[in-house]
């Protein structure tokens, strides 16, 4: 059996779990690449397997794939002298400290900037400069989330 055709008994639920990646702003292709490299055997599919499974497009697939790598969702490795290329989900990886804090400070960075283009002290103003602070406030919790986060793990570990 194929790896596609072992996953035929998922996809409803591939279907069903993508719309809700698609709602954190993922195209459904990408979204349903994502959750099928979630639940494929070994966790690692190539490029192919991934056309066949959805029949859409290489062009879509594509596309999904170089958005969930510029995410950081997923990573790529070649196999022993083998051109296909693996993809593979990046579960943990996805938050790493530097990539959330790189996306936490572009976002209020680039809020910021409209503010001053704008040069006006209305309700939008006002609100980016809002969601601003919050940005700003999650930079500085950050660091003690994760930390909290990886001691949680680590007890959890102990424990089992």
């Amino acid at each position: 059996m194929t790896k596609t055709a072992a996953l035929e008994k998922y996809r409803d639920r591939i279907e069903k779990l993508s719309v809700a990646m698609e709602g954190l702003g993922l195209t459904p292709v990408a979204a349903r690449a994502y959750i099928y490299l979630l639940l494929c055997e070994g966790h690692e599919a190539t490029f192919e397997q991934i056309v066949e499974y959805f029949g859409v497009s290489k062009s879509a697939v594509s596309n999904a794939i170089k958005m969930l790598e510029s995410a950081k969702m997923i990573s790529s490795k070649t196999v022993g002298g083998q051109r296909k290329r693996y993809f593979s989900p990046n579960v943990t990886t996805m938050f790493n400290e530097d990539t959330l804090t790189a996306r936490i400070k572009m976002f209020f960075e680039i809020l910021d900037e409209v503010r001053s283009i704008r040069q006006t002290d209305d309700e939008l103003n006002q609100e980016l400069g809002d969601v601003s602070l919050l940005y700003k406030m999650m930079l500085v919790e950050l660091p003690l989330i994760l930390e909290r986060w990886k001691r949680t793990i680590a007890l959890n570990k102990a424990q089992s």
